[in-house]
């Protein structure tokens, strides 16, 4: 689960956001104008839907938005400026439900003159509220989802372009597959229930998950200059700085990685004929 959580999240571009943004608003607004949830109807099922109702739902919808165009656009590029993680954006859903539903709560009793303007009302109505999201929060997320499948692979196909050779690993169940330039990986070990895939952005080191093993990864065959050296790694050998050993055992120097990483006596023999 935890690493799960360590995931980078896919995000969607401005204007996406910027109209799935602009769809909450009027799904917010269409569902209290039909449902009229939270009492908005006095709790009265034959309260007709008058002119000024129509309004008032669709100026509360238009407040959604404005809510959330702050909160996407200003808050969230001041608290997340390097990437962002799955655990990250958990909590910013839990946040963003607080902060929208209690704007909605002040200006719902804004409106109804403070006549439940109470502790345990605002607890109900941010319990509410979060029922009431998870329809268009579940949309975006399938949305996100194949956008993502997407610009994968968009990406693979201009990476093949250019001549660069791509590398396609999947996960256990085939739902998820993550694609790197052969050049950028650095090296896999196991993590928990996934395959840390260690890979250079930015000159950098930065690391992803995929639930799969690395038993399975070496039997895909990937590309020659992937090869296993120990139980828990499988290196890159486009980065091969340095072996120390003999064709029993030795570690191995990676460039742009800090650490020194193990070659095993059941491995070391076929590594040194990859060095040949």
């Amino acid at each position: 689960m935890t690493s799960f959580l360590n995931e980078q999240f896919f995000q969607l571009s401005k204007r996406e956001k910027f109209y799935a943004i602009l769809v909450t608003s009027l799904f917010f607004s269409l569902f209290m104008l039909f449902f009229q949830p939270f009492g908005v109807n006095n709790y009265d099922p034959k309260e007709e839907i008058t002119p000024l109702f129509t309004i008032t739902m669709f100026g509360l919808g238009i407040l959604v938005c404005i809510i959330l165009l702050i909160n996407e656009f200003v808050l969230f590029p001041l608290i997340f400026k390097n990437e962002v993680y799955k655990w990250h954006i958990l909590l910013w859903l839990l946040w963003t439900n607080v902060y929208t539903a209690t704007f909605i709560f002040l200006a719902y009793n804004y409106l109804g003159s403070w006549h439940d303007f109470h502790w345990k009302s605002w607890f109900d109505f941010i319990g509410n509220f979060t029922t009431v999201s998870i329809i268009p929060l579940v949309a975006i997320y399938f949305y996100a989802k194949i956008q993502q499948v997407q610009h994968r692979s968009e990406t693979s196909i201009d990476h093949e372009k250019e001549g660069i050779k791509i590398i396609q690993i999947p996960s256990e169940s085939q739902s998820e597959i993550k694609s790197f330039a052969l050049e950028s990986l650095l090296y896999l070990e196991p993590e928990d229930n996934y395959v840390a895939i260690h890979y250079l952005h930015q000159e950098k080191e930065e690391k992803t998950l995929v639930r799969t093993t690395l038993k399975k990864i070496e039997d895909l065959n990937l590309h020659p200059a992937l090869v296993r050296c120990h139980r828990s790694y499988t290196i890159n050998l486009f980065h091969l700085a340095n072996y120390e050993g003999n064709n029993q055992q030795g570690m191995i120097k990676l460039d742009h990685v800090a650490k020194s990483i193990p070659v095993s006596r059941s491995y070391a023999s076929n590594l040194l004929l990859q060095l040949k």
